[in-house]
């Protein structure tokens, strides 16, 4: 207790300098940027959102809706506007709260895409409402030369640090994975992620495998305290900075390793970006006019509790499967925004049938036909989908044809590496299962077929 109140007294208030945070922004506000256009480059803002028949839902968001006709196109074009707004500090606040708003509405409107990435860039651009970014070096200061200052309140700082140590430790905890420490899980991914590159015949060996799984535990547990520590920070920085560029390598995760190198820089003295920029000579008199204000405006009580409350709620609502029966990796309940990254490969075989009780005439509905590639993807690996694509099927079979048909369907799941095994009775209706109810009481548990560590095949 006396560690934490030491602290809260001498450091988490202290006046610190705002450079790292105006390096924030600034890389924040390009990553974004970078992320919209690669959505229009791709193609995905007109695949994904704007022509898609049919979105996947999350609990509680099920009244987020895409725009109809170019509104998806706009809404995308609108929050890459407010990005860039956000790097250079051009109507600072106004910006940040049009990015929240709006790139929360891109993740919410399709479930096939979650991923932890854009999870963690909603967070932050929650904060970035909050924070005082626009205070140097920004276009608010030139509009407004009274707001600028060089130093503000670390509080600010520190909650990136603590937000990216959320990030790091979690994912850490969600490894102490049956799968994952006996290295099932790091052979599934990395044979899929490193195939076909000069990597592959070098780290395909059982060894291999087991110290991945190891060292990347390992990693993500103690890399936050390290990084925190000042003696061992440029260690854990440069073993960070190798974990994220591998990753780049192996696994397609967007722009999530350059977004977790960012946020690690963080870690270093506030004012590391003016050091690096003394270091070439880089000309200072635009960061370094003002000077450091006696009566430093310290986030009011309202804001402190709650960012208290949201933190509080980051650390206990990713172990909320533990209250969950069965195994997490298998019916997924608990998964969501609980930083479980990288964890399972599964292979999946399906049959969905369209039964008319009162006939006995059955038909199929191969997804394909329905959804796009990525829902296709996910929908085989997400239990919940599988249920809102079986009602989807319902209400259109209900709409079109006239009667209120049977879901039956066929699910074999392959996870890690094993041998495929039943998900589902194959008798279950699951038209009459409730939508959003979880997996565990619907889907078949799963039961090892052995004693003992099961063998590897290829996935």
């Amino acid at each position: 207790m006396d560690f934490i109140q030491k602290f809260i007294r001498e450091d988490l208030f202290k006046s610190t300098d705002i450079a790292s945070l105006v390096f924030f922004r600034i890389c924040f506000g390009a990553l974004a940027v970078w992320e919209v256009i690669r959505f229009f480059y791709h193609g995905w803002v007109e695949h994904l959102y704007a022509k898609a028949p049919f979105h996947f839902k999350y609990e509680y968001f099920t009244w987020v809706e895409a725009w109809p006709g170019n509104g998806m196109h706009i809404h995308f074009f609108v929050v890459g506007i407010a990005a860039l707004f956000i790097g250079l500090g051009l109507f600072y606040r106004i910006s940040a709260i049009i990015f929240f708003i709006g790139y929360s509405y891109i993740f919410f409107v399709e479930r096939a895409l979650y991923n932890n990435h854009y999870y963690l860039i909603c967070l932050l651009g929650f904060f970035l409402i909050l924070m005082p970014l626009n205070q140097n070096f920004s276009l608010d200061t030139l509009i407004w030369p009274s707001i600028k200052k060089s130093h503000v309140s670390s509080y600010w700082v520190w909650i990136i640090r603590f937000q990216m140590s959320i990030v790091y430790f979690y994912g850490g905890i969600a490894k102490f994975d049956q799968d994952w420490l006996n290295g099932m899980a790091p052979h599934a991914l990395i044979r899929i992620g490193a195939h076909g590159t000069p990597l592959f015949e070098i780290i395909d060996q059982p060894l291999v495998y087991i110290f991945y799984a190891w060292s990347g535990l390992i990693f993500d547990l103690f890399i936050p305290f390290f990084l925190f520590y000042s003696r061992t920070r440029l260690f854990a920085f440069v073993a960070a900075l190798f974990f994220h560029i591998h990753n780049i390598f192996i696994f397609n995760i967007g722009i999530f390793p350059f977004m977790a190198i960012l946020l690690t820089l963080m870690y270093f003295p506030t004012d590391f970006p003016k050091r690096l920029l003394k270091s070439i000579n880089y000309p200072l008199k635009y960061i370094e006019k003002s000077e450091e204000s006696n009566l430093l405006k310290q986030p009011n009580l309202f804001i402190r509790s709650l960012i208290t409350i949201y933190f509080v709620w980051q650390m206990i609502f990713p172990f909320r499967h533990l209250s969950t029966p069965g195994w997490t990796t298998w019916h997924q309940e608990g998964h969501l925004f609980a930083w479980r990254m990288m964890l399972v490969q599964k292979n999946v075989q399906m049959l969905f049938e369209v039964k008319n009780s009162k006939t006995g005439e059955i038909r199929f509905a191969p997804p394909e036909d329905y959804l796009n590639i990525p829902q296709k993807f996910k929908l085989a690996r997400n239990p919940d989908m599988i249920l809102q694509f079986s009602h989807y099927i319902k209400d259109l079979v209900i709409k079109n044809a006239g009667f209120n048909p049977e879901i039956l369907v066929t699910i074999k799941v392959g996870i890690n590496g094993r041998e495929f095994r039943d998900f589902l009775k194959p008798d279950l209706d699951l038209a009459k299962v409730k939508p959003f109810s979880p997996a565990y009481e619907w889907a078949l548990p799963f039961e090892p077929k052995k004693k003992g560590l099961p063998s590897l095949t290829t996935p």
